[in-house]
């Protein structure tokens, strides 16, 4: 990186963008290698949800639509298909957890010994999974409990307002308000989680205290931090649209031959994985730029010395209070 901890502060919204992509650009070997080991198996785990879903999906909704048929049997099916649904469920958020858990500890480590000035070798980041994926698990189990929590009091709120003012004009009104509201919480807790992450490897903290550290980090740049969360999940999001209007049901709203599918899939499928690992990477550099605006210390050499631990070159870890990447505010200069 080419910016200092003294001006980091002062990188704004284009400022992290920019950043970002010349981080990635200037070290693009050893982050071609991160995102093909880890970011890779993530997105292919992530298109494969929406896929297998999709049949899941329409193997129970078949067996419901069965009324004509013996009702033991359409029970049996139904109940038999909901528990492979589940498992579904069950075993992609495990491999989703799993390779989150690699490439988010993978590109924080990576810019992280990039802003030290430290050599990168690809082995020594891959050495830091076991040390840190402990306690990334736990505070992926806050961000996903959180994240429930807030799903569920929206769609409550959703559900009240429609049943009470039913889909009046008033009801449509409010119905708009609180789907705005929503998105705008959604992104701040996005925001948090996201420097949570970064907290997590970075410093000697995890779970609710990170959580609740990344929400005072975020004090200052929050419209930025938003506003980057906005741009980058937009993106994604307008992705898996063409994706499944082009890809899962091209052959029936735009009659597309497979080979044509198959192309557009690649091609979605490629501009998710460089969105995924961009994600990975802005929040990093917004963990640097939110440090400095808050006045931390983010010292290289000590911050060296920090990363060396990570690979067993040192043992000598900060005491209680002074951890390196926590930092003490900076003198203020007379």
């Amino acid at each position: 990186m080419d910016r200092s901890e003294g001006d980091m502060k002062s990188v704004g919204f284009f400022g992290i963008f920019k950043q970002s992509f010349k981080t990635i650009f200037s070290w693009k070997k050893i982050f071609a290698q991160i995102t093909v080991t880890s970011i890779l198996p993530l997105t292919i785990v992530f298109l494969a949800h929406i896929e297998i879903s999709r049949y899941l999906f329409w193997k129970l909704e078949r067996n419901s639509l069965l009324l004509d048929t013996d009702s033991y049997y359409r029970l049996h099916a139904s109940a038999t298909e909901w528990l492979y649904y589940v498992l579904f469920k069950i075993s992609y958020f495990i491999f989703l957890t799993v390779f989150s858990h690699l490439s988010t500890a993978a590109v924080v480590f990576t810019i992280a010994s990039i802003y030290a000035d430290r050599e990168i070798v690809f082995r020594n980041v891959m050495k830091i999974i076991p040390k840190v994926w402990k306690r990334l698990f736990v505070t992926f189990v806050f961000i996903y409990l959180v994240l429930f929590i807030y799903g569920v009091i929206g769609e409550v709120a959703l559900v009240i307002t429609r049943s009470i003012l039913n889909y009046s004009t008033l009801g449509l009104i409010l119905t708009l308000i609180i789907r705005i509201l929503y998105v705008i919480g959604f992104l701040y807790i996005i925001l948090v989680c996201e420097l949570a992450s970064v907290i997590t490897v970075l410093e000697n903290t995890h779970g609710y205290i990170a959580m609740r550290k990344g929400k005072d980090l975020a004090k200052g740049k929050k419209k930025v931090g938003m506003g980057i969360a906005f741009v980058l999940y937009s993106f994604l999001e307008g992705l898996l649209v063409v994706y499944r209007w082009f890809v899962e049901y091209g052959h029936v709203n735009f009659q597309l031959a497979m080979v044509w599918r198959v192309m557009i899939g690649i091609l979605c499928g490629l501009l998710v994985l460089m969105f995924l690992l961009l994600i990975i990477v802005t929040q990093t550099v917004l963990y640097l730029v939110c440090k400095s605006f808050h006045g931390e210390v983010i010292d290289k050499l000590s911050l060296s010395t920090f990363l060396r631990a990570y690979m067993g070159e040192t043992v000598v870890y900060p005491t209680v209070g002074e951890e390196i990447q926590l930092g003490r505010p900076q003198p203020q200069q007379v």
